[in-house]
C-alpha cells in the first residue's frame, strides 16, 4: 500500500461525507478495481451475492443487475466491512480496508 493511494482514497471517502454508498460510488468512479477473476471465480462471487440478497429478503429491484454491480457490491463490503463494522470508522481505516481487499486504481486507456 502506497501513501499516495491511501491519501487519494482518504480524499475520495472524505468527499462522500460519511455516506457509504457515496463512498463506494466515488471510489468506483475513480477507477479502483480488484484484479480480474477467472470465470469460475466470477460465477461464484455472483452466486454468493445473489444468495446474500435472497437470504436478507431484499426486494429484487435492489439486486445487482450485471456483473459490474456484483463487483461494486464487493467494494461496498470493503467500505463498510463484511458485517458493517467499519460504518462510522475513521477515513484511514476505511481506505486501508479497501486497499487490503485488493482494490487498486486501474490504468485508464487513452
Amino acid at each position: 500500500m502506497t501513501e499516495s493511494n491511501l491519501f487519494e482514497l482518504v480524499q475520495l471517502i472524505k468527499s462522500a461525507a460519511g455516506d457509504p454508498s457515496a463512498m463506494t460510488d466515488a471510489i468506483w468512479e475513480a477507477g479502483y478495481r480488484q484484479p480480474e477473476r477467472t470465470a469460475e471465480e466470477a460465477a461464484q462471487i455472483t452466486i454468493d451475492t445473489f444468495l446474500c440478497c435472497n437470504s436478507f429478503d431484499m426486494p429484487t429491484e435492489f439486486w445487482p443487475r450485471n456483473y459490474d454491480s456484483v463487483l461494486q457490491n464487493e467494494l461496498m463490503k470493503a467500505v463498510g466491512g463484511e458485517d458493517g463494522e467499519l460504518l462510522g470508522a475513521d477515513l484511514k481505516t476505511i481506505a486501508s480496508n479497501v486497499i487490503n481487499a485488493g482494490f487498486s486504481k486501474e490504468a485508464t486507456n487513452g
